[in-house]
């Protein structure tokens, strides 16, 4: 579906709802009008009555002529002819699984550090829960632990993880992130960054860097105060959930990781609206875009090449793990729904990427990987 026609059926119904009226009152952009929240149609464009200054004016008029629907794809047979339908089939598929699910996080709890200024978004409980019931049909971790610390208290954090946590499982988390579980997230001035780390047992923590100046990138305000920084770390905590206990076969593709984690953090935090889904789809991946891209046929199929990544992507530019593996995903989501991210996730770690995507697609990735390669190349290309 596109953005002008969810555009327009949004303003259907505010029509049904709001005073209203009638075309023949001439409605046009900087006209006085009568009343703040009236609406008027002229011809095909649409204007509400706004407040500037101290005079009661009309809108810009906004076009609500809409577009034909785009058809979903239904399997890597139509995709490319149906590309224009991918990512509103995965917003939609995202968004019913949310209006159908519930959180299944019983315990979360939220410390801040003392030398910390709390961070003005205030996310995690609504962020955690809506991934929780996004995939509510999957293991959620149960007891969730989020640690937000400045570079003035990663020795506060260190010691609070250690306070939750037996020594054994601390020096198990830690020696997996390579002896820097907390300070990681910072630099010798600032915190920048932030991590998820499961225990075997299951207990999940979210280790969360809170900045003290913003380094001015334009999606912070999404990742921040928008949540979905917050979703996108418990989405990592949701792919660990399917493997724990399990014995697994290799490390999921690193795409498959943060594309998967990249992707949910904006299909859940913009369940209520396909417009926001669709802004910060299009931002994440401003530098992707136009005829010059990076991405092209060529850079794309040696970056899905399975037998050429023999190490299964662990040489990937982590940049393009984020962005550029959000659109792989997208594309998998549109075909199977969202379970499909934590599907994909735990049988390539039981079984190995090329047979986990033979046995969840139904054919193999050499057949499937042509297709995607055309038809993210394509989008790019032209922008969507």
């Amino acid at each position: 579906m596109s953005k002008r026609l969810v555009a327009f059926l949004s303003i259907l119904s505010l029509f049904l709802s709001s005073p209203f009226i009638p075309a023949n009152a001439a409605a046009k952009a900087g006209a006085k009008c009568t009343k703040v929240g009236i609406k008027s149609v002229v011809k095909d464009k649409s204007y509400i009555c706004i407040k500037s200054g101290k005079k009661l004016v009309w809108s810009k008029g906004v076009s609500k002529l809409a577009k034909p629907i785009a058809a979903a794809p239904t399997s890597f047979s139509n995709l490319y002819e149906n590309r224009d339908g991918i990512a509103y089939a995965a917003w939609k598929s995202t968004a019913e699984s949310i209006a159908a699910g519930k959180s299944n996080v019983s315990s979360l709890k939220i410390y801040i550090g003392p030398n910390t200024t709390a961070p003005k978004y205030k996310t995690p409980e609504i962020a955690i829960g809506l991934v929780s019931q996004a995939f509510s049909n999957y293991k959620t971790p149960e007891d969730v632990h989020v640690i937000q610390y400045s570079v003035d208290d990663v020795k506060w954090a260190d010691d609070k993880v250690k306070s939750i946590i037996d020594i054994n499982d601390y020096n198990n988390l830690n020696r997996q992130e390579n002896g820097r579980l907390v300070d990681s997230n910072c630099g010798a001035t600032d915190c920048y960054g932030a991590k998820q780390v499961s225990t075997n047992s299951g207990i999940a923590f979210v280790l969360q860097g809170v900045p003290k100046v913003s380094n001015y990138d334009p999606m912070v305000k999404a990742r921040l105060e928008l949540g979905q920084l917050d979703a996108h770390e418990f989405l990592h905590a949701m792919q660990r959930a399917t493997i724990t206990g399990q014995q697994t076969k290799e490390w999921a593709v690193v795409w498959i990781v943060e594309g998967g984690a990249e992707l949910a953090q904006n299909l859940v935090m913009s369940h209520k609206s396909y417009e926001e889904y669709m802004k910060w789809r299009k931002l994440d991946s401003a530098q992707l875009y136009g005829k010059n891209s990076k991405i092209t046929n060529e850079f794309l199929t040696t970056y899905l090449n399975a037998k050429y990544n023999s190490d299964y992507w662990k040489t990937v530019d982590s940049y393009y793990a984020y962005n550029l593996g959000s659109r792989v995903i997208e594309i998998f989501v549109a075909l199977k729904g969202p379970g499909v991210m934590l599907d994909l996730y735990r049988e390539s770690a039981l079984q190995g990427f090329e047979p986990a995507f033979q046995s969840i697609f139904g054919l193999s990735w050499s057949e499937a990987s042509p297709v995607i390669v055309k038809t993210i190349v394509e989008l790019f290309q032209s922008g969507e």
